[in-house]
This record gives structure tokens, C-alpha cells and sequence, in this order.
């Protein structure tokens, strides 16, 4: 507001200096001609200048001056605060994300919301940005059409109703902006989840023997994204071109009726012409930024949706109680669980126990559900029926925060981020000391090559740990499990992965653990050899628990471990 008045008195200010020169400094004749002159005098001598040209130009001199320093720091306002829109805004897809249940995760690919935070918020926000630079523009046209009207009303009002009429030609561009915007969003979409899934398998493609597929997949995305990126500049810049040639065409023809008809005078003239030519930036501005709108009305809407999806799937929390260690045991009860989108139950009336301090194991065919129903004991999902109680007390009643402080969970494979391997074993716990670092690798059993490393524990290990054995990798992220201490550890296949010796070794470091603390151990397992000797195997089959007991009475109660056990043992397995 204040950088478009100062430049409307600016350029206001030469219609007094066109009149100062043609009357040659007159003062008298000046205040004769043009009552403004009044107020300019009065104004100058209130402030003690003398009026005369160099103070006039001097006047209007500060006045530009003014408005660009005011320009800068609306512009430097306004950078500011897009960035840190994007900021807020990608901070809040995050934290969704992280809050979002665990079926939302399952469906929603991560190419998908790599688009999101890295593409589609800087366009949403500069379509919710747009506006504020479209009032801008408001009232500047504002002023300059009261100028306008000032000196010469009868062109001012043709002057309006001719661009309203020409503005129905960029008006059509603009809508079809709005269409090509949401193209536009699908097109980043689907080459950042080709993108995301490709760079994470690339030893899949060149040994499948489909590099020249999926390049010319690839391809095809990039240039759909190409294309329709293209488009959206033509139909900006054919708004910005148009107006050119209607404002300059406005401009001659006010120039010929004020000549021929109108006969105002030649400093009325001059001015009317530059406040129109000004006029041309401001209109393409106030076009531009509705049309920008329209362009980025596809990634406001894909971000407001993902924004309440994530908030339509959020975990539900409505646990009061602070987890206490485990006493005696992990009970289900009649527990049901169904998959969203599923139809059928994955688990179906599951009734048993986890003893505690002892190591119970999960067995079972490929797709029994053992992986879905460890999910369930950290609530990472919720039972569809059914109870889940630690020491008689139910789950629900438990805030998620507590409840997972007191679980450490190993995946089939290990997920390491990117840093020292000191920096993935403080993620079991960020607040663990030197001592408590090496403490856990040493019962984790990682200890010994972690300080065969160039820099031990400092060593950068890469992405998923790719400098790493297989083995080396699952002694790691144990270690990073043991460190949080916590009262339950639970294994996910933690040696479907690894080679015989690397197995046994793995085995040898899950005894020590049994003997050295009280931990809960719960395992999911494959290799029924590595399992044979805990306390307690549980085998599940077609989601329902077919039998359970030590692996001698297993032999004779399930016909499935029993088939399983002579196969994997006449396989050397």
C-alpha cells in the first residue's frame, strides 16, 4: 500500500512540473490555471522550500525512491513468508505422516508424497500466495484509475469498458490453466513414484535385464510431465502477450481523441499517457496472479486432500496409562484382525500368551499373518475384535507413547539411514551414553567388527548399510534395539536373510540375551532349527493358531511343523 501511494504521488507529481515548465515558473499565472497549485504551495511553504523546478523534480525523485525501497522489503517480506508457508506446510505433511495409522502407510506409495513435499507444496503455496500479489496490483490500478479519472474522465470510462471487453480473450486461457494445472500434478505424481521405486531396486532392473524398458518409461513420464509444464507457460505467456498490444492500442487512440476532440492541454496529455503505460505491468501482474491460481488449483487441492487424509487417519490415542514392565504375560484374547480393503479376516480367534522374560516363537506358512499379528502387540494396528491385555490390564488403556518405549523391534531388513554407526544405534534411544553404546554392541554382538571398522564407531556405513554383511548389518540394528533397553524385544524373521554361519552366530547372541536379562523375546520365524530350543513356539496357520507348545510336543500336535520340520531338515535347513 504504501510503496503503490508514494508511486502514485510520484508520478502525479509531473503534471505540476509539466505546468511549472510551460508556464516558465509563473507562479501567479500556475495558481490561475490549476487550483492545485493552492495546496503545492502551501504544502512547500510549510516544510520551508522554495517552490521551483529542481525542488519539484526533487520531490518526485524521493518519492520513486521511496516506493522501491518499500518494493524491497514487500518483496523480501513476501519471499520470506512463502518460505516459511513451505516450511509450516511441510513440517505438517511429516508430522501427519508420522501420526497417521499404519493402514494409511500400507496404501499410500512414498514416490506419492515425495511429490507432495518436494514439488506440489511450493506450487500450492504459490497459488495461495498469488492472491496477496493480486491485491497489490488491485490497489495500484486502484489509484492510477483515480488519477485517470482526475484527468480525463470520458477517456477513463472508454478506456474500462475496452479492456473489459478484451480481458474475455486471456480470461479463456486462464481457465484451461486451471485443467492443464491438475494434468500437471498427475504427471509429477506418477514420475516421482516411477522414480522412488526405481532408484530403490536397482539391482532388480539391470539384473531382470529391463534397463531399456523402464528408460523408455521413463521417458514417456518425463516428457507427459514436459508437456503439460509447457503448456501451462504457453497459456501464462499468451495472457502476458495479449494485453501488450490492447493497452498500447488503448493508448493511440487516446492520444488521437484527446488531440482531435478532446483538445486537453499537451502536459495532461504526457501524464495520462505514462499512467497508462504504467497501467500495462499492472493489469499482465493482476492477470498473471489469477492465473497462476488457477495453474496451481491442482496442488492446492492434492495437498489439502493429503492433509486430511492424514488427519482422517490418524492413530487414536485414548490411553491414560503409563506401561510398566512386564510381569507375567502378553494375553489375546478372541482377537480378530481385517485388512481395510480386505474382505476376509487375516487373523481369526487368536487365544494365546506371551510369558514373560521367556522367548516365544511365531511359526507358520508364508501369509499365516504372524507378521500382522506382531504389529498388534505395539498397536502399529488395532484389532478389529477382540482384546489385547499386558498383565490383565487392556492395550487400549496405555498411551502409544509408553507402550512403545517399552518394545524394540527388528525387522526382516534392517532399515539404516544414511551416517555413522554410532548414529543408527543412538536411534533405540537418542539419549544413550558412550557407555550404554558400546554396552549394547557388545550383547548385540557387534562390538568386535564394528571396531575392525576404519573409524569404528564413526565410520559412515551408507544408505541401508550397504558397506555391511548381511549378518553385520542384523548385529547392528539389534544393537540398536538392546540400547533402548526396553522390556520387550521383538524379532521379525531375523535370520531369513543370512547364511548358515551368520545365522548361528546371530542365534549364539539371542542366547547370551535370554541369560544375561529379562527381556520378553518374541520372534517370527522360518527356520524352525533357529527356534527349536525356546520356550515356547506358537504356529499359525491360515491365520488361526493351529497349536502350540516346545518343539517335542509340536512334532506330534501340528501336522504342519511336523511336515515342515522333516523338509527343512532333510534340506539341511
Amino acid at each position: 500500500m504504501v510503496a503503490t501511494i508514494t508511486e502514485v504521488f510520484g508520478i502525479g507529481i509531473f503534471l505540476p512540473i509539466f505546468q511549472f515548465i510551460r508556464f516558465e515558473g509563473d507562479i501567479k499565472s500556475l495558481i490561475e490555471d490549476s487550483p492545485i497549485w493552492d495546496y503545492i504551495i502551501n504544502i512547500f511553504a510549510y516544510v520551508g522550500i522554495d517552490t521551483s523546478l529542481l525542488s519539484l523534480l526533487i520531490v518526485a525523485f524521493i518519492f520513486f525512491l521511496s516506493r522501491q525501497v518499500f518494493t524491497y522489503f514487500r518483496l523480501v517480506y513476501y519471499s520470506a513468508i512463502t518460505q516459511r508457508i513451505i516450511q509450516v506446510q511441510r513440517n505438517r505433511i511429516f508430522d501427519k505422516y508420522l501420526k497417521a495409522d499404519t493402514s494409511y502407510h500400507d496404501s499410500v506409495p512414498v514416490g506419492n508424497l515425495v511429490n507432495l513435499v518436494t514439488t506440489e507444496i511450493n506450487r500450492a503455496v504459490t497459488g495461495i500466495m498469488a492472491p496477496m500479489v493480486m491485491i497489490v496490483y488491485i490497489i495500484m490500478l486502484f489509484f492510477y484509475v483515480f488519477i485517470l479519472v482526475f484527468l480525463s474522465w470520458e477517456m477513463t470510462v472508454s478506456s474500462i469498458f475496452i479492456l473489459l471487453l478484451a480481458s474475455r480473450v486471456p480470461n479463456l486461457w486462464i481457465k484451461k490453466s486451471k485443467q492443464i494445472g491438475r494434468k500437471l500434478v498427475s504427471a509429477n505424481t506418477l514420475m516421482s513414484e516411477f522414480l522412488v521405486g526405481r532408484l530403490q531396486s536397482p539391482r532388480l532392473v539391470r539384473l531382470s535385464g529391463t534397463e531399456i524398458a523402464e528408460k523408455d518409461e521413463y521417458k514417456k513420464l518425463t516428457m507427459s510431465q514436459r508437456k503439460h509444464f509447457v503448456f501451462t507457460s504457453i497459456l501464462q505467456h499468451r495472457t502476458e502477450v495479449a494485453m501488450e498490444p490492447i493497452v498500447i492500442g488503448l493508448s493511440l487512440i487516446f492520444l488521437y481523441f484527446s488531440y482531435t476532440t478532446l483538445h486537453l492541454k499537451i502536459e495532461i496529455i504526457g501524464l495520462y499517457l505514462v499512467i497508462v503505460l504504467r497501467l500495462l505491468p499492472v493489469i499482465k501482474g493482476a492477470l498473471s496472479s489469477w492465473q497462476t491460481v488457477q495453474t496451481c488449483m491442482g496442488s492446492i487441492e492434492i495437498v489439502e486432500k493429503k492433509l486430511k487424509d492424514m488427519s482422517d487417519s490418524v492413530e487414536v490415542d485414548l490411553g491414560v496409562l503409563s506401561f510398566i514392565p512386564l510381569e507375567k504375560f502378553i494375553q489375546m484374547k478372541n482377537v480378530i484382525y481385517r485388512y481395510p480393503t480386505s474382505k476376509t479376516d487375516t487373523l481369526t480367534n487368536i487365544n494365546i500368551k506371551f510369558k514373560a522374560g521367556e522367548m516365544t516363537a511365531l511359526v507358520g506358512p508364508s501369509g499365516s499373518g504372524k507378521s500382522t499379528l506382531i504389529d498388534l502387540i505395539p498397536r502399529l494396528r488395532t484389532t478389529s475384535n477382540g482384546v489385547i491385555t499386558f498383565d490383565g490390564i487392556d492395550i487400549e488403556k496405555y498411551t502409544l507413547k509408553t507402550l512403545r518405549k517399552a518394545i524394540s523391534y527388528v525387522p526382516q531388513s534392517p532399515q539404516i539411514f544414511n551416517g555413522k554407526i554410532k548414529d543408527h544405534i543412538l536411534y533405540g534411544n537418542v539419549n544413550a551414553t558412550e557407555e550404554e553404546i558400546i554396552e549394547a554392541a557388545q550383547l548385540a554382538g557387534a562390538e568386535g567388527f564394528i571396531n575392525k571398522l576404519p573409524y569404528g564407531f564413526d565410520t559412515i556405513i551408507g544408505e541401508n548399510a550397504v558397506k555391511l554383511s548381511g549378518g553385520q548389518r542384523q548385529r547392528l540394528d539389534l544393537a540398536r534395539a538392546l540400547v533402548s533397553k526396553a522390556s520387550i524385544l521383538i524379532l521379525d524373521e531375523p535370520t531369513s536373510n543370512l547364511d548358515a554361519e551368520s545365522e548361528w552366530e546371530f542365534k549364539q547372541v539371542i542366547t547370551k540375551i535370554r541369560k544375561e536379562t529379562k527381556t520378553t523375546i518374541i520372534v517370527v520365524a522360518h527356520r524352525l532349527a533357529s527356534v527349536s530350543d525356546v520356550d515356547n513356539i506358537i504356529v499359525l496357520n491360515n491365520g488361526e493358531v493351529e497349536a502350540s507348545g516346545m518343539h517335542v510336543e509340536l512334532l506330534g500336535q501340528s501336522k504342519w511343523y511336523a511336515n515342515a520340520w522333516r523338509m527343512q531338515s532333510s534340506h539341511g535347513q
